[in-house]
């Protein structure tokens, strides 16, 4: 009996990993089944191939190279081109790797070629890759190659990287202006507080008389900062390793998971960018011919919020169980009315693959409006906070010199 080595997914939406014994590999993937998984992709393994594949990728340096999301849309898009014009996939990819200029790109573009050119499918041979290319980008490709439009599959997910990639672009985009703003605002205030104030206030030291209250407060202050300003920074040094060590914990991620989509301004925004990705992931799956409780099941891996990710998880038992997917999208509580109305037109009308797509172009407006229309806002709002700090500084230094003034004349 063979060993094939298989990746799945579990009711749970989780990616499972191992070998399993059997004559061949349909009988593989019907015993993963029969245990209530969905094989991703399933590959015989002679014995001790494993291991030895293993230290030859590490070598080579395969196994810690992985794609970025914009390199896996160019040469998902790169690849969808060649395929359609008709280039078998082996000599497809053999371009492919001619044309990368890093190394990263091109070892592991190498090594699915490697897989295709030992007889694996193309599915297969980028589950060798499972970092750069994850499970819903694999079980879009098996879809793909069992109903013979592994072409158009490629085009979709081409089309599916390039709308999350040019939504996230927009978002940095418009983030770097305030972001920069804020930044120089808060060097310029701690310059002027640090190395400014204390010089000035050296002239009041001789000024008999008591100095207002807003110049004692920025005397405080400036004296707090100038003194220990080396304890501030590395304070904030570690807050963030703090903050970031608490993101890996995954009690604390899943509570800020569930304050994201919950709070009151940000929330539904949120909900609406988190259900676009997952709504577009299961009209691409079932566009390539998966069955939607497949496709729920698969897209989970879409979403990164984990708090959605188990309403996911629950919306694919809801479907098994015979509840229609708008309906148990609707109980989830997450997913915005509009969406869930477009999906039960879309299953009356047998047209929910392009009704998901008009809903995810729909959240993704939304979001990129909201976006916009709040940074609009954030912009002069930083200004307004730096013009008020400055002229307060400056009112602070100016009051004792009036009083000075009036003193001296009075």
């Amino acid at each position: 009996m063979a060993r094939y080595e298989y990746v799945a997914v579990d009711e749970a939406g989780r990616e499972l990993r191992g070998v399993i014994g059997a004559p061949t590999g349909e009988a593989a993937q019907e015993q993963l089944r029969h245990r209530s998984l969905l094989p991703v992709w399933v590959t015989m393994v002679a014995s001790g191939s494993a291991e030895k594949a293993e230290q030859v990728v590490a070598i080579s340096g395969v196994a810690r190279a992985t794609l970025t999301h914009k390199q896996r849309l160019v040469v998902t898009r790169q690849l969808a081109a060649l395929v359609e014009a008709g280039v078998p996939v082996d000599e497809a990819l053999g371009m492919l790797v001619a044309q990368q200029e890093s190394v990263s790109p091109r070892r592991i573009i190498q090594d699915v070629r490697a897989g295709v050119s030992e007889g694996l499918t193309l599915s297969d041979a980028l589950g060798r890759q499972s970092r750069s290319f994850p499970g819903l980008f694999r079980a879009a490709i098996a879809g793909g190659e069992r109903t013979g439009q592994l072409g158009s599959v490629l085009g979709s997910l081409a089309d599916y990287l390039g709308k999350d990639h040019a939504l996230r672009s927009k978002i940095a985009a418009a983030l770097v202006y305030p972001t920069a703003l804020l930044l120089v605002a808060t060097t310029v205030v701690a310059c002027l507080m640090i190395f400014v104030v204390p010089s000035l206030i050296e002239q009041f030291e001789s000024f008999d008389a008591r100095l207002p209250l807003l110049t004692r407060v920025l005397i405080g202050i400036s004296w707090v900062l100038s003194n220990f300003w080396p304890l501030f920074l590395i304070g904030l040094v570690g807050l963030g390793a703090l903050g970031r060590m608490l993101w890996a914990q995954e009690p604390v991620r899943r509570m800020l998971d569930g304050w994201i989509l919950k709070a009151p301004v940000t929330g539904p925004r949120a909900r609406e960018l988190v259900t676009s990705r997952f709504v577009r992931a299961i009209a691409m799956l079932v566009a390539a011919g998966m069955p939607v409780l497949d496709a729920i099941r698969v897209s989970r891996e879409a979403v990164g919020n984990r708090v959605f990710r188990d309403a996911v998880s629950r919306m694919a038992q809801a479907v098994e169980q015979g509840e229609p997917f708008s309906v148990s999208m609707r109980a989830s509580g997450l997913v915005p009315s509009m969406v869930t109305y477009m999906a039960a037109s879309g299953e009356n009308a047998g047209d929910l693959t392009g009704m998901l797509q008009r809903a995810a172009e729909y959240m993704d407006q939304e979001v990129e409006s909201f976006t916009t229309a709040a940074l609009s806002l954030l912009e002069p709002g930083i200004i307004v906070f730096m013009g008020v700090t400055v002229a307060g500084i400056v009112l602070s230094i100016m009051l004792p010199i009036l009083q000075f003034n009036r003193m001296a004349i009075g």
